[in-house]
């Protein structure tokens, strides 16, 4: 986007995008701005690999780097990247370009940083979300993606199936509910429309405006507003789930020993030998998420499932164990908080919409 350089805040950054929406979007052929929302480590700082451009626009930093287009040829992309309002632990990035630019440019170097994850947004959350914006007075849903979440909604059609559907249609309204009880499938994206508003949602993180007017702002940040305590929670607990070492004397000597503080994911329904295969399978195939599994044990019966975790972007290991009620998280010396998080969200996705993830109690290596 073409923004004059000067002092802004976010507010006064969106601001100036619907003060001058034709110079900001000038260059591009679609007028559409996409906002990503991420959770940040408490000194997190927009520091960036030498291939990337910055520029100060006071709290927001402004972010170029190069990427190959569609045709072949080098072009160059601009992010926008600051904090959200006073939540300097919620990072927003707000840019113009193509996903193709976002695919190359931005979103895999974010995914090896381990002091920022994408902010996932809770499936209960991201229902109320949408009964929010639908109560708004004749918003149309145009365009969705919805997924089957067991526990979230009962399937009359194959309920042991898993689906993912998307759907485009002025009635997607009626058929978000006509496919959640037939197919068991609730929404993780949704595209709405209506005379002055034109937004899409989706549970990774991500918004996108279609319309430059503070409507469609105001809505944006009223949705965000509504997560954001569940999100900060969950990274609270996730900063808690780690590997420390401590020095302890004993006589003459000092003894380092290693401390691990451990999570538990409590399941709302039973978590089987199908349910844990499918999970393995599953991550490994969703988008930029990369999750690799070795030492993985099944025993059938009262199930007995352990794996050590590896999230291959940032290099962080965990090892897991799971019975038919819960599942433990014990986290290896360079386990990070991004990577708990990423996998927490696809066990709520693909195993249950309504686990918990807590802290267990403190223990001692041996």
């Amino acid at each position: 986007m073409q923004i004059e350089q000067g002092n802004y805040t976010l507010e006064q950054l969106c601001q100036e995008v619907i003060d001058h929406t034709e110079s900001a979007f000038e260059q591009y052929h679609v007028k559409h701005l996409k906002f990503y929302f991420y959770i940040a480590d408490e000194d997190w700082n927009p520091n960036f690999p030498d291939r990337y451009e910055t520029q100060d626009y006071g709290e927001m930093t402004k972010v170029s780097a190069g990427y190959t287009n569609r045709f072949g040829a080098e072009d160059r992309a601009d992010f926008f990247i600051g904090p959200y309002g006073d939540e300097s632990e919620i990072i927003t990035i707000l840019t113009a370009e193509t996903q193709e630019a976002i695919d190359q440019a931005l979103l895999p170097m974010l995914g090896r940083r381990d002091d920022i994850s994408l902010m996932p947004i809770m499936l209960e959350d991201f229902q109320r979300m949408n009964e929010l914006v639908l109560e708004h007075n004749d918003i149309r849903i145009t365009e969705f993606k919805s997924e089957r979440v067991p526990d979230l909604a009962e399937a009359d059609i194959r309920p042991s199936v898993q689906r993912s559907i998307e759907y485009k249609g002025r009635d997607g309204k009626e058929a978000i509910e006509e496919l959640r009880s037939g197919y068991g499938v609730v929404p993780v994206r949704i595209q709405y429309e209506h005379q002055n508003l034109s937004l899409k949602i989706d549970s990774r993180g991500k918004f996108t405006l279609k319309k430059m007017n503070s409507e469609n702002f105001d809505l944006l940040f009223e949705l965000v507003e509504e997560v954001i305590e569940n999100v900060l929670e969950l990274k609270d607990i996730t900063q808690e789930i780690r590997f420390t070492e401590e020095e302890v004397e004993s006589g003459n000597l000092s003894i380092t020993v290693p401390k691990v503080e451990a999570g538990e994911i409590t399941f709302d329904r039973e978590f089987t030998r199908v349910l844990a295969e499918d999970f393995v399978e599953g991550t490994r195939n969703r988008d930029r998420v990369d999750f690799s599994f070795t030492d993985v044990t099944m025993q059938a019966g009262s199930l007995d499932f352990s794996a050590q975790v590896v999230d291959e972007n940032r290099n962080s290991f965990f090892n897991i164990s799971a019975t038919a009620d819960e599942m433990r998280i014990v986290p290896e010396t360079n386990c990070s908080f991004p990577s708990l998080i990423e996998f927490y969200f696809c066990v709520l996705q693909l195993v249950d919409g309504s686990a918990e993830l807590d802290l267990h109690n403190s223990q001692t290596a041996s």
